[in-house]
């Protein structure tokens, strides 16, 4: 072959690999939603099925009610694995938490377990939409004692905007009221929502035919959802639920059935600690050689960002096995940037400002979309709050694992690219947001192990998801920039 033909060859090798991981990364983010989503539907049909609903609280502390606090008289801390209400002398309110509409009329009874309690009154407060005036409806007294109060909220003497109402149908607002006297206290350890009497999942049935029929219906609707792209299949499921947040969603060819019950075993936080002695082997017994000592290096500094991507926890918030396998990755990246390590390639912060270009370009993409459709004002705020989020990640990536990737691989387009490919999957499973960080890690990670700058690639980081985050809401194909089990929610 002829010597000059070699460089054409590579490069037209390199380019097909690039969009067949492209390719790859699209499916896999659209299998794992898809996944997600069944897996969450079929849970459901287990809750129906047991006599209980979706709706269900477990309150271990302030993170699990609306913005970790009571509005009003009142204080809310953990105690024992369970959320203690301290009374200020007057009336308060906590907010569960609702990832997507509750629909009061298939589960019209409230529960609440009290492990401490006081004969003080209680009321429920609920607004149809989050734009609409709230109801409020006298639940009576909690319990003397410890023990459970069950509320039917269907009998209740509802009122709204200070007139007499039936219960709503349905609450984008779900809050709990009380006062009481200086000093009395509460514990509250769940609460959920109850059908009065047995709902059975109905037989699945196709998206068409489900919107050509009209209320009233018996049972708890089970949809196939069109197999489509990952933000317009969730789409299609909020879409769903807003018209009825009790139907069960199922993507085509899932498994039509109640999810298998879980396992008692704590799998994520075995996985966890797998990760934790793998670090800790790795950083006491390392290999002899070193390219393969700096290549499992890169790999385990990113293993715990991938495992959260990926669903430990499976939460649609953070959680303590989140906030523990983020400081697994902080711990491991400052034990290596401790250790001197003089193979690796020089990195510094600034570079001259003419060769900013390059890594900005991501950022023209992102304000060239910002401004292809209706989008929210960046604010500088959000920029300067984002910068740190930045900052991090970039320096995980580039510092700790870019640069290890380059030594320890003969070839640096394939340090670039597997560098791109980890940066990629560490925003599993959310399709469109794996490919825009595939796209942008390639450029970020190629210019940085050329010019050993970082500090550029921070600022076009920050000012692109500023930018994403603006349009984030109103581009069908961008839902959102969440991943792992916060990217499956409603609404995103």
């Amino acid at each position: 072959m002829d010597f000059a033909a070699r460089p054409l060859l590579r490069a037209a090798l390199l380019l097909a690999l690039v969009l067949l991981l492209a390719l790859a990364l699209a499916a896999l983010g659209n299998a794992l939603t898809r996944a997600g989503v069944a897996r969450q539907g079929m849970r459901e049909w287990q809750a129906w099925s047991d006599g209980a609903s979706p709706w269900q609280w477990r309150l271990r502390g302030p993170g699990d009610v609306i913005a970790a606090r009571a509005f009003g008289a009142a204080s809310v801390h953990a105690d024992d694995d369970a959320l203690a209400v301290h009374y200020r002398g007057g009336s308060w309110q906590i907010g569960l938490r609702l990832a997507r509409p509750a629909a009061l009329t298939d589960a019209p009874v409230l529960l609440l377990s009290l492990r401490q309690s006081a004969a003080l009154p209680v009321a429920v407060v609920v607004r149809r939409t989050l734009h609409a005036r709230a109801c409020t409806a006298a639940a009576g007294l909690l319990p003397a004692r410890a023990g459970t109060l069950r509320i039917d909220l269907a009998t209740l003497p509802w009122r709204c905007a200070g007139r007499p109402a039936p219960m709503p149908a349905q609450a984008a607002m779900l809050r709990l009221q009380s006062s009481g006297p200086d000093g009395a206290r509460i514990v509250l350890v769940s609460a959920m929502l109850l059908p009065a009497q047995a709902l059975s999942p109905q037989t699945p049935q196709t998206w068409a035919h489900w919107r050509a029929q009209s209320p009233p219906r018996a049972g708890v609707p089970v949809v196939w959802l069109p197999d489509t792209y990952s933000p317009y299949l969730l789409a299609q499921r909020d879409a769903l639920w807003q018209r009825d947040p009790a139907a069960i969603a199922l993507p085509v060819g899932a498994p039509a059935r109640a999810g298998a019950a879980r396992c008692v075993l704590p799998w994520d936080w075995i996985a966890i600690a797998a990760c934790a002695l793998l670090m800790l082997g790795l950083l006491r017994w390392p290999p002899h050689a070193p390219r393969l000592r700096a290549l499992g290096e890169a790999v385990l500094a990113l293993l715990p960002v991938l495992l959260i991507a990926f669903g430990v926890g499976d939460s649609q918030r953070p959680d303590a096995r989140s906030g523990a396998l983020i400081l697994l990755a902080l711990g491991f990246a400052l034990l290596l940037s401790v250790r001197r390590t003089p193979l690796l390639a020089p990195w510094h912060w600034l570079a001259p400002w003419r060769q900013w270009a390059l890594p900005m370009l991501p950022v023209l993409a992102a304000g060239l979309l910002w401004l292809a459709q209706p989008a929210a004002t960046p604010a500088i705020g959000g920029l300067l709050r984002y910068l740190p989020w930045a900052a991090l990640q970039q320096y995980l990536l580039l510092v700790i694992v870019a640069r290890r990737l380059d030594y320890a691989l003969a070839w640096r387009p394939l340090a670039v690219l597997l560098a791109a490919l980890l940066f990629a999957l560490a925003h599993t499973p959310n399709t469109p947001l794996m490919l825009l960080a595939f796209a942008a890690g390639l450029l970020w990670t190629g210019w940085f192990l050329r010019r050993g700058a970082l500090l550029p690639v921070i600022v076009a980081h920050a000012l692109g998801a500023t930018l994403l985050l603006g349009i984030a809401s109103n581009a069908g194909w961008l839902r959102s920039l969440a991943i792992g089990g916060r990217y499956l929610g409603w609404g995103g």
